[in-house]
């Protein structure tokens, strides 16, 4: 395991490489990126560990950080593993309670924040707490609260680190640090109870980088890596440490809403993304193709099938390529193919990692036959990310891959995903009956999830445990399943399955308005179309259009599998209306309480 212990990561980077790009800042003023160095990162960081010792933090005591990405949340992250501490993300989007519950749980007694809205929600959560916390504010724009007392601005809180011992200080706390040192607590959406912070410690987290870089041998020094997902994420944050090992450059993209313009600045040879992102990507490129010229498109379809065959008859099986395949793939489709591509920012790509929820085939194997190199894997927080992958020289498809290097798996009770390795959390903070939950009497994590293994080792995802419904037939419904064949028609943008305990699937529906009504201006009916979402759902038109869809997007599926009744939505499922987690998954029992009557009125029709 030849990796940098995270406590020195930067300085020793610093000391070898002291002119290289560490990172890559966009200036929204100007429009354009800035690139800073390891030397300027290693100042920053150690001049913000020189804070935190000052501050009284000691070894193994938590801090928060509750931001957007920024450069100084990477900065603070970086710091806190240099002083031996333990670093606690907060989803920016989180509420007031679940700052409180992760502060009053965590014991954490300084919060790093980021904008406005983090520091408000950090200031009404902070009251009331048994343990006085300190507020570090990035943006200095952000007004403090009059009798708020107890707040600094980040450089004027660094300026606390200008004293001739704390070098010191933090210097003897690098070269005392243990593997057994906890380095990051991530708390659980909450979706299945109360929110529980997942212990990651050095081993967890050097071991997980070890084995990704031996497993991804494409990571090259200097390339560009586009920082998409919160670095609260466990996916982004062990990615963007393995950029780091690597000497990767890692463009910060502070405000996920602009990925689709950083993409096209930046042309990122890598980037961590969840599966709607790319399926988004596969219904613009596909409308794209789609909308172009005959002879065009047909030429276009001809080089995709080229890529097909490049990529699923040969490479995916880890297969010679024939010669003239080979020849014809890289000097005819690739280039065509990277017109479609450039036109997202994404011709560069080497290794798009792509995990956080189930990828539907069909989007899986049109960007790989376009040769965007989607790397799909599984994965939890628990785990310290991945556990199996979609290995780039060779892998099955339809499965989510063979485990990283050094982890292992099996299907244990109930066909559940059982993991075992040095990845594997060391438990949940403060929560011993949970962590007697979570394991197996000899010592295998407990994922929650459903699956199977092949002979040669491939694992198959099925659907969460708890997420399996039961209908009144007595069949079992994988909900998940249904639900991403429904959203990657152009024409639905989310969808929820309602199936446990009924005697048909029905199906909550928000759709893609301004697709619908152009579909519907497109028939050139003899009735005006309304621009309101609340007055076309109710138009007929819309009902039956949307009703030929969802029938041929679930039309491969088992009869009992097949949604029967849908109702069209008008609000979004959102984090601000309380129906998403802050990492973006649907909160079913909010969503069916909000909805009851709308679904008790879909199982008084007749299916």
């Amino acid at each position: 395991m030849n990796v940098l212990p995270l406590g020195i990561l930067v300085t020793k980077q610093a000391k070898d490489y002291p002119t290289e790009t560490a990172l890559r800042v966009r200036d929204n003023d100007k429009g354009t990126w800035r690139d800073v160095t390891w030397r300027e990162v290693s100042e920053q960081v150690m001049t913000l560990a020189h804070a935190l010792c000052e501050m009284g933090i000691a070894v193994q005591e938590t801090v928060g950080v509750f931001s957007e990405n920024s450069e100084r949340f990477i900065y603070t992250d970086l710091a806190i593993y240099a002083v031996r501490g333990i670093t606690v993300p907060l989803y920016a989007t989180s509420s007031t309670a679940q700052v409180r519950h992760t502060l009053a749980d965590s014991g954490t007694r300084l919060l790093f924040v980021g904008s406005q809205f983090q520091y408000n929600t950090a200031y009404k959560a902070r009251q009331g707490l048994p343990n006085k916390v300190t507020t570090v504010i990035f943006d200095t724009s952000v007004r403090i609260h009059p009798e708020d007392e107890d707040a600094y601005y980040y450089d004027d809180f660094v300026r606390l680190g200008i004293t001739s011992s704390a070098a010191a200080k933090v210097a003897l706390r690098q070269s005392e640090a243990k593997l057994t040192d906890i380095a990051i607590i991530i708390y659980t959406s909450g979706t299945s109870g109360p929110s529980k912070g997942v212990m990651l410690s050095q081993r967890n987290v050097l071991h997980a980088i070890s084995h990704h870089i031996n497993d991804l041998a494409k990571i090259k020094p200097h390339q560009v890596s586009m920082n998409f997902l919160p670095l609260t994420h466990v996916f982004e944050k062990m990615w963007c440490l393995v950029c780091m090992q690597q000497r990767v450059i890692i463009a910060v993209g502070e405000n996920p809403h602009d990925i689709l313009r950083n993409l096209k600045e930046v042309r990122p040879h890598y980037m961590c993304n969840v599966p709607r992102f790319w399926e988004k990507v596969y219904i613009g490129v596909y409308e794209k193709i789609e909308g172009m010229p005959k002879f065009v498109r047909k030429m276009l379809e001809r080089n995709v099938k080229v890529g097909h065959r490049y990529h699923f008859d040969y490479k995916a099986k880890g297969e010679k390529i024939p010669f003239w395949l080979n020849l014809r793939y890289k000097l005819i489709s690739t280039p065509l193919l990277n017109i479609v591509k450039r036109n997202v920012g994404i011709e560069r790509g080497r290794m798009f990692p792509v995990a956080g929820a189930a990828l539907a085939d069909k989007v899986h194997e049109f960007l790989l036959s376009l040769g965007i190199p989607i790397i799909y894997g599984y994965g939890l927080t628990e785990t310290t990310a991945t556990v199996t992958f979609c290995h780039p020289r060779g892998f099955k498809f339809g499965s989510i891959g063979t485990p990283l290097t050094g982890v292992e798996v099996r299907i244990g009770t109930n066909d559940e995903i059982e993991v075992r390795g040095a990845t594997v959390m060391e438990g949940y903070f403060n929560a011993p009956e949970a962590n007697k939950k979570a394991f197996t009497e000899d010592g295998w994590f407990r994922t929650g999830d459903v699956g199977h293994l092949d002979e040669e080792g491939n694992l198959y995802f099925r659907e969460r445990s708890k997420d399996l419904f039961k209908t009144a037939n007595g069949k079992y419904i994988a909900p998940q399943l249904i639900e991403k064949l429904l959203i990657i028609d152009p024409a639905i943008e989310q969808a929820l399955i309602i199936a446990d305990r009924r005697n048909f699937v029905s199906a909550l529906i928000y759709p893609n308005w301004d697709f619908i009504r152009k579909e519907l201006e497109r028939k050139e009916l003899e009735i005006p179309i309304p621009k309101d979402p609340t007055e076309l759902a109710t138009l007929p038109e819309a009902q039956l259009l949307m009703n030929g869809r969802v029938e041929k997007a679930v039309k491969e599926l088992a009869s009992y599998e097949r949604v029967k009744q849908f109702t069209l939505l008008t609000e979004p499922f959102t984090i601000e209306n309380g129906m998403l987690t802050n990492s973006l998954k649907e909160k079913r029992d909010v969503i069916e309480k909000h909805y009851a009557a709308e679904i008790e009125e879909m199982y008084t029709r007749r299916p």
